[in-house]
């Protein structure tokens, strides 16, 4: 499938997602397995098959604007059905760090919002504090009453407190260790 031309920097753009995936693109059959398989891919967002065709290809920024590598969820679905065993999700962080090196911005600002609230939280409490990680969300994205009338319904039922949301909780040190080791 490989259909660069003589242009270096599609090579070099090529080599530097296999160096940063470790993954060997160039063994990919393009049977589409990994598309088939995938939870996330639709025609609007495409699929893993495309995102590799599109690095084989030497197509560099479509590659990068390509919303797939944000919408990755990494399940393990591809790699699982690949018959060359091309981990999608690999090639995805790989585009993703390449584009913010670069100063692309994402083509899903609200998805990388949710992941870094995401991290943050279970780096900061050692687990996921949905209450919180929600309210925050919704108020960066300027949508502070999004989800008020699920909450609503959550207190009828007595499945959480409001002041939960304003409880500040204490960081975890075992968690601080953990991350700073890696």
């Amino acid at each position: 499938m490989i259909r660069l031309g003589a242009e270096t920097n599609e090579r070099d753009f090529l080599y530097k997602v296999m160096d940063r995936s470790g993954q060997n693109l160039i063994e990919c059959l393009q049977c589409g397995k990994c598309t088939g398989s995938c939870p996330v891919a639709s025609p609007e967002v495409g699929g893993p098959r495309l995102l590799i065709a599109q690095v084989l290809s030497g197509m560099r920024q479509s590659a990068l604007d390509n919303p797939m590598w944000w919408y990755c969820i990494s399940c393990g679905s591809c790699l699982t059905r690949c018959p060359v065993e091309i981990n999608g999700y690999e090639v995805a962080t790989a585009l993703c760090e390449i584009a913010q090196e670069e100063g692309i911005p994402p083509s899903e600002p609200q998805i990388h919002l949710f992941e870094e609230l995401f991290l943050k939280s279970v780096k900061k409490y050692g687990r996921l504090k949905e209450l919180r990680m929600v309210a925050t969300f919704n108020l960066l994205t300027r949508q502070p009453f999004k989800d008020m009338d699920k909450a609503l319904q959550l207190m009828r039922k007595g499945a959480f407190s409001p002041m939960e949301i304003l409880r500040d909780w204490q960081r975890d040190e075992r968690v601080t260790r953990i991350f700073s080791r890696v």
